[in-house]
């Protein structure tokens, strides 16, 4: 396999946020997806301002 190509490709997050599974390791942990969903925009935004 070359370098850089996946195999298996990275689920979206919609699918993984979406997952019966992850769906009650969430809910045993008292989170909801739009917990998931501010955390990962937070990080997007905080990546973005970082310079290069």
């Amino acid at each position: 396999m070359e370098p850089g190509v996946q195999k298996y490709p990275e689920p979206a997050l919609k699918d993984i946020l979406s997952d019966p599974v992850m769906l009650a390791v969430l809910k045993r942990d008292g989170l909801t997806v739009e917990d998931i969903k501010k955390l990962v925009t937070s990080y997007q935004k905080n990546a973005q301002a970082r310079p290069s």
